[in-house]
């Protein structure tokens, strides 16, 4: 390929290149708008906040059922270790030496 060419291909994709970042930051620029303006939207920001409070509190009430539920498994292990009335020692055959 001559020197005249390579330049002139050089140039065509430059410009290519420049012209097609440009269109594309353009189009950019307006889905940028358009979402923003559907996120402002009084309807959209209140539904987001309804969600975010439900959200909340489902966490907040599986952390609650969590809690009970250690808190019986506790209770369970405290009771077994307590004696469960046969007589026999819950750690007697447990030696793994």
């Amino acid at each position: 390929m001559k020197a005249g060419t390579k330049m002139t291909l050089a140039a065509g994709l430059g410009a290519g290149y420049v012209l097609g970042t440009r269109a594309g930051r353009e189009q950019y620029e307006k889905m940028r708008a358009a979402v923003r303006k559907v996120a402002d939207a009084p309807a959209v920001r209140q539904t987001a906040n309804v969600l975010q409070v439900q959200a909340f509190e489902i966490t907040r009430n599986t952390a609650s059922k969590g809690r009970e539920a250690v808190g019986h498994v506790v209770e369970t292990v405290r009771h077994r270790g307590d004696g469960d009335g046969d007589g026999a020692d819950p750690g007697a055959g447990d030696d793994l030496r």
